[in-house]
């Protein structure tokens, strides 16, 4: 079982060992975010809620919301609601998508109205398989596998250390109510996919595997750190001239470079897979877009162009 008893340490040096800073948590109402509060208010940490309504389940959407209302009236905390209209919803292409880029909008906007220093969302170490297999699927690089960063871009992701059992022990032990969504469920989406089917097949072969695989995220973590440190040091090498919108790379250093250098370097310009290899061993006068970047290839030099987000 996961020592809770160090929630509130483990998350002070998360925040860069400053005991006054201020979170926002994102609450759905679910076990993960729930259990995510009560830690909070258990260690008397400075902390404000957001929730997230959109309407996507009737009744069962405003029952969420009111859960996560009641325990911010009992424990007097600063409660923040975004309520998602209909006509929002008409306009949205990508459901996960769409809805990822709303709450995030909404929490940085709080964030900042409200003076606060971090976001901290309730992933956990179950959320870490499933992205690592996603991941894996989309030939991700070693930095796709070497999972979600527990502090990034003003998130905070304290409890990927701990398993979804050991939250539903907890939100057991302690009273803890929570609300099941029961969306999660179903085999829409590939994440669930693979809670539902691959995760219990695993834990039935191994029973042992999420902490093993714990540990094999580490070591991948601590390579990824080593080797992005070395993908920088050879593009501040191979960088010509330009900014950050627009710039020009040595193409003769960079294909002296191992194969894996060459990759990821390519990968930081927004390609993927069979791309890569097209880039690499393009022929003068070739011209490539990927989902960031614009790029012309030249006998000896790479010139590079970011695109402008309306483009992308």
């Amino acid at each position: 079982m996961v020592d809770f008893n160090n929630f509130k340490k483990n998350l002070i040096e998360l925040a860069g060992n400053n005991p006054s800073k201020k979170f926002l948590l994102a609450v759905s109402g679910g076990a993960d975010s729930m259990v995510l509060s009560s830690l909070f208010e258990i260690n008397h940490l400075k902390y404000e809620i957001a929730h997230v309504n959109y309407h996507f389940r009737g009744e069962d959407s405003n029952l969420d919301q009111k859960l996560v209302e009641k325990f911010c009236s009992e424990n007097n905390i600063k409660f923040h609601l975004r309520d998602i209209s209909e006509e929002e919803k008409s306009n949205m292409k990508s459901l996960q998508n769409w809805a990822r880029e709303i709450r995030y909008e909404f929490f940085f906007n709080v964030l900042e109205k409200e003076n606060l220093d971090f976001i901290v969302t309730a992933h956990h170490l179950n959320d870490e398989l499933e992205t690592f297999f996603i991941n894996l699927s989309r030939g991700s690089g070693i930095k796709g596998l070497s999972g979600i960063p527990k502090n990034e871009n003003r998130i905070l992701r304290p409890l990927l250390n701990v398993s979804k059992n050991e939250i539903y022990d907890f939100a057991k032990e302690n009273n803890i109510d929570y609300r099941e969504d029961i969306s999660n469920k179903k085999d829409d989406y590939q994440r669930n996919k693979i809670r539902h089917h691959l995760t219990p097949k695993l834990l039935e072969i191994f029973p042992n595997f999420l902490n093993q695989f714990q540990e094999s995220l580490s070591y991948l973590n601590s390579a990824n750190q080593f080797f992005q440190e070395e993908i920088q040091k050879t593009f501040e090498e191979i960088l010509i001239s330009g900014d950050e919108k627009e710039f020009v790379l040595d193409k003769e250093k960079l294909l002296k470079k191992h194969k894996t250098i060459i990759v990821e370097i390519i990968r930081k310009l927004g390609f993927t897979g069979i791309e890569i290899e097209k880039v690499i061993f393009s022929k003068n006068g070739k011209f490539f877009r990927s989902n960031s970047h614009e790029i012309s290839i030249k006998r000896k030099e790479i010139y590079c162009k970011k695109k402008h987000e309306k483009d992308e």
